[in-house]
Parts: C-alpha cells; sequence; structure tokens
C-alpha cells in the first residue's frame, strides 16, 4: 500500500510541473501577442508627393515622409528627369527645405527637374521634408515624381526603400 501511495505521489509532482511548464509557454505567447509581436502589418516607409495646391498664379507641393526606419529620412535625391511638369514656369520653381532639411541643390528646366536635399542633424521619422513652389501658367499644373529615380538615406547612413504615394486622399501635415 505504501508502494501505490508513493507513486500516486510521483505521478501528481510530474502532472503539477506539465501544469506549471504549459501556463509558462502561455505566458509566454500571451506577452509577446501584447507586445505587437503577432497580428501587426508591416509599416513601409512612403514619400508622399502632394498635389498642387494652387492660389492664384502661385502653386506649392508638398513631400512629405512617414514610418521611415533607422532614425529617419536624412536625404533624398532625385536624379535628372526624375521631377516632370506641365503648366508650370520652370524659372519660377523654388525648393525649400523644411523640418531641419536643406535643399542642395535644384535644377527645373523646360518640363524636366531634380533636387537634392539633407538634413545634417537628425533624421525625418515623418512629416513634411520639402515644399516646391512655382508659378503656373495653365490650368490644370501637375508635377510628377519618378520612384525608379528617387533614392533616400537614412540617419544611420544606409538606402531607404520606400513607396511613393501620390493618392489625393492621403494627407500629411
Amino acid at each position: 500500500m505504501i508502494y501505490l501511495n508513493r507513486r500516486k505521489g510521483v505521478i501528481a509532482v510530474r502532472s503539477r510541473r506539465v501544469v506549471v511548464g504549459v501556463l509558462a509557454v502561455g505566458l509566454i505567447f500571451a506577452l509577446t501577442a501584447c507586445m505587437g509581436g503577432w497580428f501587426t502589418h508591416e509599416q513601409k516607409a512612403t514619400l508622399i508627393i502632394g498635389q498642387p495646391a494652387i492660389s492664384g498664379n502661385r502653386g506649392e507641393v508638398l513631400i512629405s515622409v512617414t514610418n521611415m526606419p533607422n532614425q529617419g529620412l536624412a536625404s533624398i535625391a532625385i536624379k535628372d528627369q526624375g521631377i516632370t511638369t506641365a503648366n508650370i514656369d520652370p524659372a519660377s520653381v523654388q525648393v525649400e527645405g523644411l523640418n531641419g532639411f536643406m535643399v542642395l541643390a535644384s535644377e527645373f528646366v523646360g518640363t524636366d527637374g531634380r533636387l537634392a536635399a539633407a538634413n545634417p542633424t537628425s533624421g525625418s521619422v515623418g512629416g513634411t521634408i520639402l515644399k516646391i513652389s512655382f508659378e503656373v501658367t495653365a490650368a490644370n499644373p501637375t508635377l510628377t515624381v519618378d520612384q525608379a529615380k528617387v533614392d533616400t538615406g537614412s540617419a544611420l547612413n544606409t538606402l531607404i526603400t520606400c513607396d511613393l504615394n501620390t493618392d489625393t486622399s492621403y494627407y500629411a501635415k
């Protein structure tokens, strides 16, 4: 009889260890789910080219970023013929850096343009980085950026691959 009671005690201890182990594993899964390790969609870095905002014969386009990795966007270069315009006077185009960005170079000739800008102090994870102002020459001015000609760099000196968003319903401040 003593032998049976002892055996039941061994089985009870093993059962408790299994239950504690299962609870520990369940707790680990629950905590990783709560920390956002599960069920979160990948956030892609996005370069946002706003639609021209026209007031009288002047217009402007804002360039913004969102979800930038590696401590944020620190540089942007749009190569030659990377910006195309219509109904905009190329001689009147002015590019202004915003939120710490400095325009290093910009050139607009005919319907083609290019520019380079950088933030020497930090990166921008989200927000406006450039404002392009211009004079309108006719109705419905457009400014289009070719994603294949855009290079963006992070504050950690690495390239950032980002999507180009020109959706008119997207709003960036």
